[in-house]
């Protein structure tokens, strides 16, 4: 796979109130379009949506109940949650960044938006990185 250490660039998740307003101002703001499906992730505790904005992939991640997952981040007024890569080797690629220093925050567990693949996400030098299994 090439890419960066981190795996391939898959795209960038964003915490939002509302799924429907967000996807409105993407779309007004960069030409964002539906990709896909909204899905809910009780896995996860949130609704997901992706837009596409040219060659950009946006997920946006709206907190499915309460609390959750995102509430800490929203309340901190911050958009951007995480980047996420592909990886050809999850369990491989989460060891090596663990043993060079990242902090696993949530091991790996499968994703409703990405048909059951498992994801998992660390905290490398203060930005959350998610990695996705790859197909």
């Amino acid at each position: 796979m090439t890419g960066t250490p981190f795996g391939r660039f898959h795209h960038v998740g964003m915490a939002v109130q509302n799924t429907g307003q967000a996807m409105g101002l993407l779309r007004a703001l960069l030409g964002a379009e539906p990709e896909g499906p909204r899905y809910e992730d009780s896995n996860q505790g949130v609704f997901v949506q992706f837009l596409r904005a040219a060659d950009l992939r946006i997920e946006l991640l709206e907190p499915a109940g309460s609390p959750g997952p995102l509430d800490s981040i929203l309340r901190r007024g911050i958009a951007l949650y995480h980047i996420c890569y592909e990886v050809d080797d999850l369990d491989e690629r989460l060891l090596g960044l663990v043993n060079g220093g990242a902090n696993l925050l949530s091991a790996p567990k499968p994703a409703v938006a990405f048909g059951g693949r498992r994801v998992a996400f660390v905290m490398v030098q203060g930005l959350m990185i998610e990695l996705v299994e790859g197909e």
